[in-house]
């Protein structure tokens, strides 16, 4: 099989990765409307992610506990950015902000992913990776509102900027995710270790009575929620993302647009159904154009 056929194919992954993250606002509102603050939120994500990932380990390839000292930076780094920082500026900005506004936000990142890929590591800075972008970002500011007055999508001047700090975040965990998958980890290690570093790391701030609280209020919903938090919205995209990253390791730049692509267009439908988010004329046609811009891209 051609190498390069072989990577692409991988593309449909980080596509796959956009629509489960851009639910990820459903579940940040409703730990957050049962009193759980940012952090604790996190933690409770990261901490039933830990555990799921441990046990998936442990029944498939425990050898994929495996890794070298001097690597832990490194992982650690990847938790850092892409959970602790990541999640932190994206939360504050879906709880002040609109969920297709918060989600463009966010879709920033591939432009500083795709330069920097090219930089960093030799990536072909292409004309239509460049156009694709440009249109898909085009195509999530109109889906956003911000350049119309109607409908009723919430705007908070902290929210915008917590909003592009969660972009900062986001290309910076794509760039490390890179860099460790040229050291030979796969994804399941890379998220193992970086949850760990997380979970230690937020447990002196977690408002843990909150999360024992929440899940004793009704254990069944409860529990599935905070499984869901954690499979749905964090486990599994980051997974599907990474084993792009890892497979198709000249496309990162592709990757990143892709999946920052298909994410705000998923959180619009999230915030149309469930909050009654309803954007203008000008965001149907920016989900139009950046749904256009992936397919091209996909090409």
């Amino acid at each position: 099989m051609d190498p390069r056929r072989s990577e692409t194919r991988y593309l449909i992954l980080p596509l796959i990765s956009g629509m489960c993250w851009g639910t990820a606002g459903i579940f940040v509102r409703t730990l957050g409307d049962a009193g759980l603050n940012n952090l604790t939120i996190i933690y409770s994500r990261s901490l039933v992610a830990l555990l799921v990932s441990l046990l998936l380990i442990l029944f498939t390839d425990p050898k994929k506990l495996r890794v070298k000292p001097r690597d832990l930076p490194l992982l650690f780094s990847i938790g850092a950015s892409g959970i602790i920082v990541l999640s932190f500026c994206y939360n504050e900005a879906v709880l002040r902000t609109s969920l297709p506004l918060s989600s463009v936000l966010l879709s920033l990142a591939p432009g500083a992913v795709l330069f920097l890929s090219a930089l960093l590591f030799g990536e072909k800075l292409t004309f239509r990776k460049c156009v694709c972008m440009a249109l898909a970002i085009f195509g999530c500011v109109l889906l956003s509102g911000l350049l119309d007055s109607g409908g009723n999508l919430r705007w908070d001047t902290a929210g915008f900027f917590f909003g592009l700090a969660s972009a900062a975040a986001s290309a910076a965990y794509t760039l490390l995710s890179r860099a460790a998958a040229g050291r030979g980890y796969g994804p399941m290690t890379l998220y193992f270790y970086s949850f760990i570093f997380v979970s230690i790391v937020l447990t002196p701030f977690a408002d843990i009575p909150a999360i024992t609280g929440f899940f004793l209020s009704s254990p069944a919903k409860s529990g599935l929620i905070l499984f869901l938090q954690a499979v749905w919205s964090s486990m599994l995209p980051a997974m599907l993302y990474t084993l792009a990253v890892v497979r198709a390791k000249q496309e990162t730049g592709r990757i990143a647009i892709l999946s920052a692509g298909a994410e705000p267009a998923a959180a619009l439908l999230a915030g149309l159904l469930l909050y009654g988010e309803i954007p203008s004329l000008p965001g149907f046609i920016g989900m139009i154009i950046t749904v256009g811009s992936l397919i091209a891209l996909l090409r």
